[in-house]
C-alpha cells in the first residue's frame, strides 16, 4: 500500500477491484435469503434493507431506505421495538420474538435479532437488523402440543375409567370425574347434575373447585336451569353442548336476570353437555370458570366422553341389572377410546419431532418404524390390561419379519430362548423401541442383512432378581463398527434410562453383542402361560401384487389413500376406494372383477360383516384393518393399525398361489 499526493493510503487497483466485488457479493447474497437484513443507523433510518423487505412489506425498497424505523412500522410498530433498538444503539446483541401484520406478507410469527456494529474505537454507527419468519414452527410446536394435549386427555380418560369401575358410590363416581375435569381443563369448577323431571329442577350431585380458591362447592343444591337463560336451557334440553366464553357478551346469558344469577356462584365462563336419556333432559356435566376463557373443540369431545362415563357408572352402581348393562358399554367405550389413541398414535408422536432427517424416504421409513413398535407394545399391553407383557411375546413382533425366508428346516437365522418373564407396562414401551432400533440396524448392517447371518437373543435371572438379557450377532462377515454415533444408540440409551436399565454395547469384528440388565421392571411368570415361540409369515421381497384387482374398504380417507400407495408399488390395480358398506355391496353386485380385499372393520359405526360374507361367498380372499384389539369378526386375517406395508402385503399373499412374481 502506498501513499498520494495528500499523503491518504491508495491501494493497488486489484484490491479495489476485490473489494468491489465483496461489496457486490455481499449485496447479492443478502437479497437471495428468504429473511429480511438491513442496516439502520443512529437516527434510527434504514441504510440499507435487502430484496426480502419489498416482499414483506409490499413496497420497493427505494421507498424503504433513508426513511426511519417510526416511518416504516408505524408509531405502534415501532413503540414495540423501540427498547430493542436502543439496547442495540448501546453495544448490546437483542434477539426476541413477536408478532407482526406485514402490509405484502400477512400475520407473521418472526425472530428479530438486532446486532450492534461497534467500530475499533468503540463508536456504534448504527446496528444490523436480521429477522427471520418463524410462523410455520410456531404452528407446528402448537399443533404438537394440541396433539400431546389430547394425549394426556386420552390418558386421563383411561385412568378415569379403571377408577371408576370398582367405585360402587353413585355420588363419589361423580365427585371423582369432577375433580379429574377440573385438573385436566383447568377450570374453576367442574361437576355433575340430574334432573328432577317432576319439578323440572336439577339438583349438584358434585362440584369440585379443585383449582379456585374460595369457591364454595354447589354440592345438593337446587336451580331452575331457566334461569340462567331461556335459550341456552333450551339448547340443553335438545342434547346440543353449551360453550360459553363470557356470559356478559353471549346472548343467550346476557339478560340482566341471568347474569345476576351467574354473578351469585361467580361464573364468567361455563360449558355444559346434556345427557338425553329416554328422550328427555337426564343429567348433565358443566365447567365454570370465574373469568372470560374459550373451550376448544378437543376439550369440549373430553367433557362429553367423561360425562357419558359418568353416566355409565352410577347406573351400573345403582343395580345390579344396571350393573351388566353399564360394564357392557364402558368396555365399549374403553375399546373406543383405545381406538382413537391407536388412530391418533399413527399420526403424532413426540419421535416425529426427534428422528434425523436426512432423505424423505429415511425419514418416513425410520418414523413408521418406530411408530409401529411402539404400536405393537401398546396392543400387548391392552390386551393384558397393562399388567405387562411377556417378553417372548415382544420379542417375537419385533423380530418375525425377519425369520428365514427359505422355509428349511434347521436354517432359521434367530434363536429366542429365556425363561418365562413378564415386563411391567412402565418399561415394555420403552423395551419396544429399543428391541426395534436393535433388529432394524441387523436387518441394515448386521445379522439379519445376509442369508448366512445369526441373531440370538437369551436371557436368564441374576441372583439378585434382575434380568439379563444378551443379543448377540454373528454377521457372516468381518463388520467394522460405526464411524459416529447414530440417533438410534442415543434413542436405545435414554429408552433404557427410562426403564431403569442399564444397557452395553460391544461392535466386535464377528458383529454387535448388546448386555441389557433390568434391575426392577421384570418379574418371572408361570411356564405354561408363555406360548412357545411361532415365527410369523415371511415377506418374500420378489413377490408381488401384479395384476391383481384389490378392492379398498376404508372410511377414512388418509388412509385408503396410503393402502392404496401401497398396493399400486407392489403391481396391484386398485378397486376403489370406497368407504361405506352399500357402495362395497354395489361392486360386487355389478360383477367388478376383484382378486382380494382390505376391509376396514368399522365404517361408520357399522361392522363390515355384510361385505365379508359377500366376499366368502365368492371365494375372494379378503384381510381386516381396525384399531380394535378385540374385532367381533371371522372369515380372514385381522391387521391392527399402524400397519406395515410388509405385513399388509404378507397377508394378501397368504393362500394365493395365483399371484405373480
Amino acid at each position: 500500500m502506498s501513499q498520494d499526493d495528500q499523503g491518504l493510503p491508495s491501494y493497488p487497483p486489484q484490491a479495489k477491484a476485490l473489494g468491489e466485488r465483496r461489496a457486490v457479493l455481499s449485496s447479492a447474497m443478502a437479497d437471495a435469503v428468504p429473511i429480511l437484513i438491513s442496516y439502520v443507523d443512529r437516527e434510527q433510518r434504514y441504510r440499507f434493507v435487502n430484496r426480502a423487505y419489498e416482499h414483506w412489506f409490499g413496497v420497493d425498497r427505494s421507498q424503504i431506505e433513508g426513511k426511519t424505523l417510526e416511518e416504516v412500522l408505524g408509531a405502534e410498530g415501532y413503540g414495540r421495538v423501540r427498547d430493542h433498538a436502543a439496547r442495540a444503539l448501546s453495544g448490546e446483541s437483542v434477539t426476541f420474538e413477536a408478532e407482526y401484520d406485514y402490509q405484502g406478507a400477512g400475520p407473521r410469527h418472526i425472530e428479530a435479532q438486532y446486532v450492534p456494529d461497534i467500530a475499533r474505537d468503540g463508536d456504534i454507527p448504527g446496528y444490523y437488523v436480521l429477522v427471520n419468519d418463524i410462523t410455520d414452527r410456531r404452528r407446528a410446536a402448537a399443533e404438537l402440543e394440541r396433539a400431546l394435549a389430547g394425549e394426556r386427555r386420552r390418558g386421563a380418560l383411561l385412568d378415569l375409567g379403571q377408577k371408576l369401575r370398582d367405585e360402587a358410590d353413585p355420588v363419589a363416581i361423580a365427585r371423582i370425574a369432577a375433580r379429574t375435569l377440573a385438573e385436566q381443563l383447568s377450570v374453576a369448577r367442574a361437576g355433575y347434575a340430574e334432573m328432577d323431571a317432576d319439578v323440572d329442577v336439577a339438583e349438584i350431585v358434585a362440584d369440585d373447585g379443585a383449582l379456585a380458591v374460595g369457591i364454595i362447592p354447589l354440592n345438593g343444591q337446587r336451580f331452575r336451569i331457566d334461569d340462567f337463560g331461556a335459550s341456552m336451557s333450551a339448547d340443553m334440553r335438545a342434547g346440543r353442548t353449551v360453550a360459553v366464553g363470557d356470559v356478559a357478551l353471549d346472548p343467550r346469558t346476557n339478560a340482566p336476570e341471568p347474569l345476576e344469577a351467574y354473578a351469585e356462584i361467580g361464573i364468567r365462563a361455563f360449558v355444559t353437555v346434556s345427557l338425553i336419556k329416554t328422550g328427555r333432559l337426564s343429567a348433565y356435566v358443566f365447567l365454570a370458570h370465574d373469568e372470560p376463557r374459550a373451550f376448544s373443540v378437543d376439550e369440549l369431545a373430553f367433557v362429553a366422553d367423561v360425562a357419558e362415563l359418568i353416566w355409565i357408572s352410577r347406573e351400573r352402581a345403582r343395580s345390579d341389572q344396571a350393573l351388566q348393562r353399564a360394564a357392557e358399554t364402558e368396555r365399549l367405550l374403553i375399546r373406543e377410546v383405545d381406538h382413537r389413541a391407536k388412530n391418533v398414535l399413527a399420526v403424532v408422536q413426540s419421535l416425529a419431532q426427534l428422528t434425523p432427517f436426512h432423505s424423505k424416504a429415511q425419514y418416513v421409513e425410520a418414523l413408521s418404524g418406530r411408530i409401529d413398535s411402539l404400536a405393537r407394545a401398546h396392543s400387548l399391553l391392552s390386551n393384558a390390561r397393562w399388567s405387562g407383557v411377556d417378553l417372548h411375546d415382544l420379542l417375537r413382533l419385533e423380530l418375525d419379519p425377519y425369520r428365514s425366508a427359505d422355509g428349511v428346516e434347521g436354517a432359521e437365522q434367530l434363536v429366542i430362548d429365556g425363561p418365562p418373564a413378564l415386563i411391567d407396562a412402565q418399561s415394555a414401551q420403552s423395551l419396544a423401541l429399543v428391541l426395534h432400533e436393535l433388529a432394524t440396524n441387523a436387518s441394515k448392517y448386521g445379522a439379519l442383512a445376509r442369508p448366512e447371518g445369526r441373531l440370538s437373543v437369551t436371557w436368564r435371572w441374576n441372583q439378585d432378581g434382575a434380568l439379563h438379557l444378551v443379543w448377540r450377532e454373528a454377521a457372516g462377515v468381518r463388520i467394522a463398527p460405526p464411524e459416529r454415533r447414530g440417533f438410534g444408540s442415543t434413542l436405545i440409551e435414554n429408552a433404557v434410562k427410562q426403564a431403569a436399565a442399564h444397557v452395553a454395547l460391544d461392535w466386535r469384528p464377528e458383529g454387535l453383542e448388546v448386555r441389557l440388565d433390568i434391575p426392577t421392571g421384570a418379574q418371572p411368570r408361570a411356564a405354561e402361560s408363555v406360548p412357545a415361540y411361532r415365527p410369523g409369515l415371511a415377506i418374500d421381497n420378489a413377490l408381488t401384487l401384479r395384476g391383481q384387482r384389490v378392492l379398498i374398504v376404508e372410511d377414512e380417507a388418509v388412509v385408503a389413500m396410503e393402502l392404496a400407495r401401497v398396493l399400486t408399488e407392489a403391481g396391484a390395480t386398485v378397486v376403489g376406494p370406497v368407504g361405506a358398506i352399500e357402495a362395497a355391496l354395489d361392486l360386487l353386485d355389478r360383477g367388478q372383477p376383484i382378486d382380494r380385499a382390505v376391509l376396514d372393520v368399522n365404517l361408520g359405526g357399522r361392522l363390515i360383516t355384510p361385505v365379508a360374507r359377500a366376499l366368502a361367498d365368492r371365494r375372494i380372499p379378503f384381510v381386516y384393518l381396525t384399531g380394535y384389539q378385540e374385532p367381533d369378526v371371522d372369515g380372514g386375517p385381522v391387521l391392527r393399525k399402524p400397519v406395515a406395508p410388509s405385513a399388509l402385503l404378507g397377508a394378501l399373499a397368504r393362500g394365493a398361489p395365483t399371484l405373480m412374481r
